[in-house]
């Protein structure tokens, strides 16, 4: 007997000072695990969409069970993170079918901590399956789409051509300017010789 009482883990401060509260005073505790399932009875009509408990209310209902045992707690002299880690624990296991029974008796043994925003994630309904639409078949090409590419990139070859051929013929009219201008200074200078 004296090896099963060893092998039992020591439970953390908090759950110790939480373990004692019930033993002193088990009705607030039935209390709290009464308005915890409470709680998750409205959460579950809420995520289902039915009309039932008032969430709201089981909140609330919840939150002042919390509040009174947090006092009892107070009354114990725990540091602050001592309060704020049983506060925590309390928090848990009233949310939790499976943690109930510990917390009833007594036999927590760590802290507990939530992984989310107080609502059980096993709560939520699945996705609904969707329903897969028939492939869209492959688009079809369009020919008149095509067409007009066609036209587009003829036409846009044909201005390329018409630029380059503009571009010679402005080089060399370019060029007979400069050859004309070198006349004209050419002539003037010989006139101006004979004067």
């Amino acid at each position: 007997m004296a090896a099963a009482i060893a092998a039992v883990p020591k439970p953390s401060v908090s759950a110790g000072a939480l373990n004692e509260l019930v033993h002193e005073d088990p009705s607030e505790v039935r209390a709290l695990v009464q308005s915890g399932k409470r709680l998750r009875q409205a959460q579950e009509a809420a995520v289902s969409g039915k009309k039932g408990a008032d969430l709201n209310e089981a909140i609330n209902e919840h939150r002042v069970a919390l509040e009174r045992l947090q006092r009892d707690l107070r009354r114990r002299k725990l540091s602050a993170a001592t309060l704020d880690k049983a506060t925590q624990t309390l928090r848990v296991a009233s949310l939790d079918p499976t943690l109930w029974p510990l917390l009833e008796r007594g036999l927590l043994h760590e802290d507990l901590t939530s992984s989310g925003f107080g609502i059980d994630p096993g709560l939520v309904p699945s996705k609904p399956k969707k329903r897969l639409a028939p492939k869209a078949a492959p688009p079809k090409p369009d020919k008149r789409a095509d067409e007009r590419r066609r036209r587009a990139e003829r036409k846009l070859a044909e201005a390329e051509q018409a630029l380059a051929e503009a571009r010679r013929g402005a080089e060399r009219a370019l060029k007979d300017v400069e050859r004309a201008t070198a006349d004209v200074e050419s002539a003037r200078s010989a006139l101006a010789e004979l004067d």
